[in-house]
């Protein structure tokens, strides 16, 4: 059944901005508030036990509320022992966590969405499901238009079973960092040209993988936003602005190390905080994963004779990656920096490196 709020609700959530609730979580009669972590290793803590959960649910017990955490994965309780403060606690480890997931079952990968079918999972009836996949997908270069697909299939069947008053929050996935000696075989599909007769260097992969993350995260928001524009108890959210700094937050490339867990775990507390507050968050901007580049998009950059700014290079990202039909006669010229008449990724690279060197 489809989780659809009232016309009155959703009138006043636009005129003001501030959620509202007809019955929260915390209201429930045993007081207590399920959460499901819904996700691949990230969520699951591959080499990490407890992953960002451990952190969010000792956050927000000790914020004084009532957490139980549910999932696939029951029956476990653990303790956490911080290794420089000596800070201990216990957490629930119950999730929905796979390790090497993707969205759907294809070719080599089991998939989230069939695995919430055969479980049933879902008839716990979490108050709140976090929803973080897609890593793997973006790992095997997966079709773009068949993971957004594939997306929309799990999060009906997810909205179809859980409670009409539980929220589902859909989030971002954390930027890579693939050239690492752990996970540098991982991303071989990003390594060669389709028909394979075009080998691409280190720097070429990472640029194509970095564009592939941060267009998933883009098509995750307007995704999850316009399920919220249509009334559905469903709220996009981007644990990618936790991960600031992949080479120390991360532990091999791919997963979170515990100082970038704690941190994913203190960006859901805070949003999970606030929603059960009846509070909006502060949106935090989709993370960019080129930071040297300034905000200003006033500063200019030099590349030969020409001029560009940070407006450009997202005109042409989205040109190459057919998100823009048209660019003028003027963009078309200057933009073809490796002057081979056509404009693709390499255009794209030699104006980041340009941007970057300045």
């Amino acid at each position: 059944m489809k989780k659809i709020i009232s016309a009155v609700s959703a009138s006043v959530l636009a005129l003001t901005g501030t959620a509202v609730f007809a019955d929260k979580p915390a209201k429930a009669e045993d007081n207590k508030i399920k959460i499901m972590c819904i996700g691949d290793s990230i969520t699951d803590g591959y080499g990490i036990a407890g992953s960002y959960r451990k952190f969010l649910y000792h956050n927000l017990t000790e914020k004084g509320y009532n957490i139980d955490m549910v999932g696939s994965k029951t029956g476990w309780s653990t303790t956490y022992t911080d290794e420089e403060t000596g800070e201990s606690f216990e957490y629930d480890d119950d999730n929905t966590g796979y390790s090497g997931y993707s969205i759907k079952s294809y070719n080599g990968r089991n998939g989230i969405y069939e695995t919430l079918v055969e479980t049933n999972c879902l008839s716990q009836n979490p108050d709140i499901v976090i929803l973080q996949i897609g890593t793997n997908n973006i790992i095997d270069n997966h079709d773009m238009d068949e993971n957004l697909n594939d997306l929309e299939t799990l999060v009906s069947y997810i909205l179809a079973n859980i409670p009409e008053s539980s929220t589902l929050f859909i989030t971002s996935i954390p930027n890579l960092d693939p050239n690492r000696s752990d996970v540098y075989d991982w991303f071989g599909n990003y390594r060669h040209s389709a028909d394979w007769q075009t080998q691409y260097d280190d720097e070429t992969a990472e640029l194509n993988i970095k564009n592939n993350v941060n267009l998933y995260n883009e098509k995750v928001k307007s995704f999850a936003e316009k399920k919220f524009s249509e009334g559905l108890n469903v709220r996009p959210a981007n644990v990618n602005s936790a991960i600031t700094d992949v080479k120390t937050q991360l532990a091999d490339g791919v997963h979170p190390n515990n100082i970038g867990y704690k941190a994913m775990g203190e960006y859901w507390t805070e949003v999970i905080d606030s929603y059960l507050n009846g509070k909006t968050p502060e949106e935090q901007p989709l993370t960019e994963t080129t930071t040297d580049i300034p905000n200003e998009t006033t500063t200019e950059y030099v590349y030969e004779r020409y001029y560009y700014t940070v407006s450009d290079i997202v005109k042409l990202t989205k040109y190459v990656l057919n998100e823009e039909n048209s660019l003028t006669e003027r963009e078309s010229q200057t933009y073809d920096l490796v002057e081979d008449k056509r404009l693709d990724v390499f255009d794209v690279i030699a104006m980041r490196t340009a941007i970057l060197r300045k």
